[in-house]
């Protein structure tokens, strides 16, 4: 085995906590608004499901074109407070105001109103969520100078991240509370414009303290972690590709295509059904009855998150073993084996069995996400040898737009799938036998055939640990014969 550079600081506890601190955003800002959306605007507002889906697919096609061009800007800026620290910390507040503002929307308007609010907000929610998220990730990239610290790094980010999932999860369970039945309770949610049932202030007064924690969140790493290629510029005399050149070269490069590719079916297949959970939970599972649904649907996301918690540093110690693509092929097989059994678990005699699923969940999307950062890493030190700049932005840019236009399309036909089942939101729990079980074979089905699409594609990913270690001896090597003095 080559042994790892040794010219470069290992990160502090305060870096790797305060940089992982940023993911709690990120993953409240990402899936917040795809689990309230169709509970709100679908069964309490009546808006179309194939029209919500539309927007939510929209939102996501917005935010990845918007994703590059961040990603790029980021690349090339400099300022006394570095390259993404600026990003971040504006963007995340612009995000946690405009989740708020997607929920407080005036009381007494037609579906299609409703429908052109969510559409405006959401575009302006997307755009923010881009400006902060693309430096982030990329900030993250560059922070661990080799193949394992960068493991070590999204160890944290994968630990901590859960927690902002989890927040998420409870969000529609805590719009049910019975206090918010209390019409004196919460003056300002009452305004005549936004007069509402029970739930409708519960959602107003919950989603200000989530969009405040979402700013809080990010802002942590935007003040107290310190970029290391603050002001980066050239490593070699060629001049800096323009855009389109950087992302061509990102593209014809295998590895980053493979975990790409590999990495956007896996979410495709997952997110295509993923508005189902709530359907399958409520609907399903519990007979129409939502305070009971979506109290064991929230049980279950925090079992599995509280599991991804678990397992995120053992398989940090799994990967330092035996490697970052063993681990992400290992994370594949596990996920569809866990997608066959969940058939078996989905039983409305016995709804709480769902809670195995949720602990097993936790291995492979622990693996999953956690590893396919570390890997962009070490894609971005393969093109800083062939290029000679540094372009954290740009590749996790184009990482983003990839997934984000397959999160895009399985948000459309999420919408679509929620038609073609033919749920009914006013049966409530008198669902047909047909709708209940292609409600289930979906939630089952989908996820598992694009894992296996997916396994085929990255079985063939390039970068050992041994190619790394190369590549960043490499580097350094460049790095410290242009720190000589010329003579």
């Amino acid at each position: 085995m080559t042994p790892p550079p040794n010219n470069e600081k290992l990160l502090t506890f305060r870096t790797k906590f305060c940089y992982g601190v940023g993911n709690i955003s990120i993953m409240m800002g990402k899936l917040a608004p795809r689990e309230l959306a169709m509970p709100i605007y679908n069964v309490l507002l009546g808006v179309s499901p194939t029209a919500m889906g539309l927007v939510l697919a929209l939102g996501r096609f917005i935010d990845a074109f918007t994703d590059p061009l961040t990603g790029n800007v980021s690349d090339r800026t400099k300022s006394p407070w570095g390259r993404r620290r600026p990003f971040i910390f504006l963007g995340v507040i612009f995000v946690g105001l405009f989740f708020t503002t997607l929920w407080w929307f005036p009381r007494g308007l037609s579906p299609h109103a409703y429908l052109l609010y969510f559409i405006f907000i959401a575009f302006l929610y997307y755009i923010s969520l881009s400006a902060f998220s693309v430096p982030w990730y990329a900030l993250g990239y560059e922070l661990a100078p080799d193949y394992d610290n960068r493991t070590k790094l999204m160890a944290f980010a994968g630990f901590l991240g859960p927690i902002g999932q989890m927040l998420v999860c409870w969000l529609y369970r805590l719009t049910q509370m019975d206090c918010f039945k209390n019409d004196n309770l919460y003056r300002l949610t009452h305004l005549v414009m936004f007069q509402g049932d029970a739930t409708t202030t519960g959602l107003r007064v919950v989603t200000v303290f989530a969009g405040i924690m979402i700013a809080l969140f990010g802002i942590v790493t935007a003040v107290f972690v310190r970029e290391r290629n603050a002001n980066a510029g050239p490593t070699s005399a060629k001049p800096r590709p323009t855009f389109f050149a950087g992302a061509k070269a990102a593209f014809q490069s295998q590895a980053f295509v493979r975990l790409t590719v590999a990495f956007m079916l896996i979410q495709l297949g997952i997110q295509m059904v993923g508005v189902l959970g709530f359907y399958n939970f409520v609907y399903y599972l519990n007979d129409g009855d939502k305070k009971a649904g979506s109290f064991l649907y929230a049980c279950h996301n925090t079992v599995w998150l509280v599991s991804n918690m678990i397992f995120t540093p053992i398989i940090a110690r799994l990967t330092a073993r035996f490697g970052k693509k063993e681990m992400f092929l290992t994370a594949i097989v596990w996920g569809i084996m866990r997608m066959g059994l969940m058939w078996f678990l989905m039983n409305p005699a016995h709804p709480w069995g769902m809670l195995i699923n949720g602990a097993m969940m936790g291995v492979d999307n622990a693996a999953i996400f956690m590893l396919c950062h570390a890997m962009i890493a070490d894609i971005c030190d393969v093109d800083e040898r062939d290029s000679g700049h540094r372009r954290e932005g740009l590749y996790g840019s184009l990482y983003s737009w990839a997934f984000k236009v397959g999160i895009a399309m399985a948000s459309l036909l999420s919408g679509y799938i929620l038609d073609f089942i033919h749920f009914d939101r006013t049966l409530g729990g008198a669902q047909t036998s047909r709708t209940l079980f292609l409600m289930k074979l979906s939630y089952c089905a989908v996820p598992a055939m694009f894992s296996v699409l997916a396994l085929a594609v990255f079985i063939r990913y390039p970068i050992s640990r041994r190619y790394a270690h190369e590549v960043r001896a490499e580097l350094d090597a460049r790095k410290l014969a242009a720190s000589k003095p010329q003579n």
